[in-house]
């Protein structure tokens, strides 16, 4: 498997979902602050894309596609919320 952006992008918003989630378990506060979680991972999300967006301009990697983004936020919720629903009950 090739390292590209699509594929960091991906696993880093899977594993901010993994640590939302156990975050979320050790501290109750996670869920009710003034952020919530999966808007959590679009925070996430912005930062990975700030960082792709200025190597893509200056010609050192290929820009996200719209679909690599919706995977990756989707994969990094469903983790968060399988988490959340599993090991909160």
């Amino acid at each position: 498997m090739m390292l590209t952006a699509r594929n960091i992008y991906i696993a880093a918003m899977a594993i901010g979902g993994l640590a939302l989630g156990l975050a979320s378990l050790r501290w109750p506060a996670v869920n009710d602050g003034p952020v919530p979680p999966l808007m959590s991972l679009l925070i996430i999300s912005l930062a990975f894309d700030l960082v792709i967006m200025n190597r893509a301009a200056a010609g050192q990697a290929m820009p996200l596609q719209m679909s690599s983004r919706l995977i990756g936020f989707f994969a990094g919720g469903i983790i968060y919320l399988i988490l959340r629903t599993t090991l909160a009950s």
